[in-house]
């Protein structure tokens, strides 16, 4: 789970950047890294109030945030802003969002310092195009005070199960990552000639179809507007270790899951771009990664698991032979939304 409080900055920063020595090195001479991300990680409760000093201490540069409510638009935004960036790197475009940084050449390969201690199940591509942050999984969580699932249940029963109907609450494809994994989620479970009709179904039991994450589960899930939500399942880590509560479980699926990998990259034509190399691999790093667990509520891609909350082993976690293999195509996106009466 990423977001648990609604932040609503959206606001534009321009960099002010003006080192151009491409070489790493200890101490980088740049001013500033202005960094594009989704809101959380600014947040009071997010990783870069508790790491940012330290960076900007060991590396004599000046983080600048710029935050967006999800990852959707923050990759219109990089899209806009191509030939003219504003950003020096950005964090939390995932596995989906790969094809297009590929295609409208976004983002500058760097390989970083621990790229060989990654797990090559994670990585996006040989370049480093994008380099794996943290990864998680697409599930349904749901309210156990309302509602109980005993037995694992499939993406079909949930869409056609009238005990669920108006009970369900689900993001946009194409605007949230949630609601785009789930629209992968779907296709890799069912196949492509069934997920059409598995969204016909599932939009005639959803409540709504929530903008972004934050409004999905903060305002709408945990008020109490529908027992069930698309979220992650490491969700429920962060009611049992800061809540001392297991209300909210994640469901079992039967139909396996897709993982999620977000990541980080350099933005192709930075001014800044010895101190865009320098928190990639600070970001890396083990006193970061180790914060993940309890910052974006996400398993990390490195770090020592012994210092992660004892909720993480109540969790469903899937083991290798519940992870599907997905792919992603844009075009499926228009056929998805339309389902849910939503032009794309």
């Amino acid at each position: 789970m990423k977001k648990l409080f609604l932040v609503s900055l959206i606001g534009l920063i321009g960099s002010s950047c003006t080192s151009s020595n491409p070489t790493p090195q200890t101490v980088v001479e740049d001013n500033t890294v202005t960094v594009y991300t989704y809101d959380s990680l600014a947040a009071d409760y997010g990783l870069f109030p508790v790491i940012t000093d330290q960076f900007e201490t060991d590396q004599g540069v000046e983080i600048n945030l710029v935050t967006f409510a999800d990852t959707g638009t923050m990759l219109n935004q990089l899209m806009v802003e191509r030939d003219n960036p504003q950003a020096d790197v950005v964090i939390g475009l995932d596995n989906l969002n790969f094809g297009d940084i590929v295609a409208y050449d976004l983002l500058a390969p760097y390989r970083p310092q621990r790229a060989d201690d990654l797990d090559e199940a994670l990585l996006f591509d040989e370049t480093f195009t994008l380099t794996p942050f943290d990864y998680g999984y697409v599930g349904f969580v749901y309210d156990t005070e309302a509602i109980t699932f005993a037995e694992p249940i499939s993406l079909e029963e949930l869409a056609s199960n009238e005990a669920y109907t108006d009970k369900i609450i689900i993001e946009q494809a194409g605007l949230s990552s949630p609601g785009t994994q789930l629209m992968v989620w779907a296709r890799a479970a069912l196949g492509d000639s069934e997920v059409n009709a598995f969204a016909e179904q599932l939009a005639d039991q959803v409540l709504t179809v929530a903008p972004d994450w934050n409004t999905a589960y903060y305002s709408m899930f945990l008020n109490g507007e529908a027992p069930i939500v698309l979220s992650y399942l490491t969700s429920p880590a962060y009611h049992i270790d800061q809540e001392a509560t297991d209300r909210y479980q994640a469901i079992p699926m039967s139909d396996g899951y897709v993982r999620q990998v977000e990541g980080m990259g350099i933005v192709r034509g930075t001014n800044s771009l010895v101190a865009a190399q320098a928190l990639v691999d600070y970001l890396l790093s083990d006193p970061v990664q180790n914060k993940i667990p309890t910052t974006q509520w996400m398993w990390p891609v490195l770090g020592d698991d012994s210092t992660w909350p004892e909720a993480y082993q109540q969790i469903i976690t899937p083991a290798d032979q519940a992870i599907l293999t997905s792919s992603y195509d844009a075009t499926w996106l228009a056929d998805w939304n339309q389902a849910f009466g939503i032009q794309s």
